[in-house]
């Protein structure tokens, strides 16, 4: 499937509605699944995946709309000085088109604006160029929190 243009298209980062965490759910689900992985594994990550009212009330959680649909979402947890980003999903059809860039720059930029020192990423291995691509360095791995035995690059960028 060919990525979906943006140049006609209205775009626009705004921050999630308290109610939408089913949807943004499903999305993470539908993205994560686009990796080909398989049924047993896609169940094991479905808590992970979740995204609840209370998360959306405790992080920054941003969607991305494309001629008003849902595109993509990220979400940051702040802590002190340190940024953790906990998710960035895109739909598949918008893959390749420019919304995981769109939305990791709003999550920069908003560290960047109150003075966070250090952002870091437990990545998806098939994400790993994706954050290297944006500016990140490998400093480490991660335990999956979902599947046992399996590491995840632990990415960093600091200012």
């Amino acid at each position: 499937m060919a990525p979906i243009s943006l140049k006609k298209k209205r775009t626009m980062l705004r921050l999630a509605w308290p109610d939408e965490g089913p949807a943004l759910s499903a999305l993470a689900m539908l993205s994560k699944a686009h990796w080909g992985y398989d049924t047993d594994f896609m169940n094991r990550c479905r808590d992970e995946l979740t995204i609840t009212q209370g998360k959306i009330g405790r992080e920054r959680v941003r969607v991305a709309e494309v001629g008003g649909k849902v595109a993509g979402f990220a979400s940051m947890a702040v802590l002190g000085g340190k940024a953790e980003v906990g998710d960035i999903f895109v739909h598949p059809k918008f893959m390749s088109s420019g919304i995981g860039h769109l939305l990791i720059n709003d999550l920069l930029q908003y560290a960047l604006r109150h003075g966070i020192s250090s952002v870091h990423v437990e990545a998806d291995p098939n994400a790993k160029d994706f954050y290297t691509k944006q500016g990140f360095s490998q400093c480490g791995e991660a335990p999956s929190g979902s599947i046992a035995g399996r590491m995840l690059p632990l990415m960093e960028m600091n200012f």
